[in-house]
């Protein structure tokens, strides 16, 4: 149970313009390919049958090399600051909490800052695959509940894939490891986090909880020199391990399954978000499914589920509200509460 009250603001997004349907990614895959036409039929048949069965669609991506990681998230927290009818000015903590980034040091946050105009604040990095966003919001709320004087917390993300990503699938085997990638969007996405409600409306964080699994580490990895690679079929078993965890949440609260109004999950595939919910007992219809509108957007995937949810509808005071996600580690975070209008 969190010590004090917080409360989670809308989100904030910026997506990529350019946007890349099934026909096009597997163009990318062709024009990198180099064997015989017999095999390239089988690899782009499974490329189709694994696109289908996630309800991959469209994705947007950014492969200019010019575009910046903490651009992109200070554009998020732009949109953020618009949407709550706020300013940056009484900022106190600004964490990043993406995978992706352009340097080792310093904390992506201080370009962050920089692109906003943020001259002297708290600012640091929290990585952790794609929970890292929930993360980073558990740890502002962490902090805003050490810090008497802390009054807000600004918590972004971005996730550009750029070189990480390959296209280079010679082989079945190597599609096994590399299928992942081709769901993959960029976006960025940030919150606030505050000891006041935000007047916009927010969700009064009351429950958290993350739980790792280190034993399952080399299931999904983006090296330091090579590009992001899955073994999605392993990594896809795991999800037997996040029903009991969303289970100790539900239970913590007294909450049943079907008392969630709305279920903003990682996005993975929507098949998995959909067996996810069904295991755990809840209502498909209470899921929000935002793969097929823009694929596996990692750890901002949070922030642009629940806006795409606050644009689609008017939510009640008392909606429950549960943000999960699993991620390469093997990780799962889930953050719980109730909509304040």
């Amino acid at each position: 149970m969190m010590k004090s009250k917080l409360y989670l603001s809308r989100p904030g997004i910026r997506i990529p313009e350019d946007s890349y349907d099934n026909d096009r990614i597997i163009e990318m895959v062709k024009g990198n390919y180099r064997g015989n036409r017999v095999a390239w039929v089988a690899i782009e048949a499974a490329i189709r049958k694994i696109l289908h069965k996630c309800n991959t669609r469209v994705r947007y991506l950014d492969f200019d090399t010019d575009s910046r990681v903490a651009g992109y998230a200070a554009d998020a927290a732009r949109d953020c600051v618009a949407k709550n009818n706020t300013n940056l000015e009484n900022i106190d903590l600004v964490i990043f909490g993406g995978v992706a980034r352009q340097y080792f040091e310093p904390a992506t946050a201080m370009e962050v800052c920089t692109q906003l105009g943020i001259t002297e604040t708290h600012a640091f990095d929290v990585t952790s695959a794609c929970v890292g966003h929930l993360e980073a919001i558990q740890t502002a709320c962490a902090y805003l509940n050490m810090h008497e004087d802390y009054r807000t917390a600004l918590v972004v993300t971005a996730e550009l894939t750029q070189e990480f990503l390959s296209f280079d699938i010679q082989s079945l085997t190597d599609l096994a490891y590399k299928v992942a990638g081709l769901t993959v969007g960029n976006g960025a996405a940030a919150f606030l986090v505050s000891k006041s409600p935000w007047p916009t409306g927010c969700l009064d964080v009351i429950a958290a909880d993350t739980y790792s699994m280190p034993a399952h580490w080399e299931l999904c990895q983006v090296p330091i020199r090579g590009t992001f690679q899955s073994a999605s079929t392993e990594l896809m078993r795991l999800h037997k391990y996040i029903i009991p965890r969303l289970e100790v949440v539900l239970n913590r609260l007294g909450w049943a399954p079907n008392d969630v109004a709305h279920y903003c999950f990682h996005q993975p595939s929507e098949f998995m978000t959909q067996k996810v919910l069904s295991k755990v007992g809840a209502d498909l219809g209470r899921g929000v499914y935002t793969h097929h509108i823009y694929g596996n957007n990692a750890s901002a995937t949070i922030g642009i589920v629940m806006d795409y949810l606050l644009s689609q509808k008017e939510l009640n005071q008392g909606d429950r509200l549960m943000l999960g996600s699993a991620a390469s580690g093997f990780t799962m975070a889930t953050i719980a509460g109730e909509w304040v209008c």
